[in-house]
């Protein structure tokens, strides 16, 4: 993401990145393209929800991000999907590919 960063939060506000929480980190590579990827260590389903990228430069990016409780994510499999493997820690990742 370059120029204004703008990510919201599930219920829509922006996330600070020095707020209490803590935690919440964006990484950023870039080349041909940019990709950005939203950490958020600790991640509990209160933070689930729908996250949105609104760079200055490009087009937002949304996605739903569901966090579970436990190792087997059975209820998140969708039909004609494989097997998705143990989880043993919970890690959030937002991906967001900006032209």
């Amino acid at each position: 993401m370059t120029g204004r960063q703008e990510t919201s939060f599930p219920s829509g506000p922006i996330i600070s990145y020095d707020s209490t929480r803590g935690g919440v980190s964006v990484v950023t590579e870039k080349g041909d393209s940019t990709t950005s990827f939203l950490l958020v260590q600790e991640a509990k389903p209160s933070d689930s929800g729908r996250y949105t990228c609104n760079p200055s430069n490009a087009q937002p990016k949304s996605i739903t991000v569901h966090v579970l409780n436990g190792e087997y994510p059975a209820a998140m499999q969708h039909g004609g999907q494989a097997k998705q493997p143990r989880l043993y820690s919970l890690l959030l990742c937002l991906c967001l590919l900006l032209y």
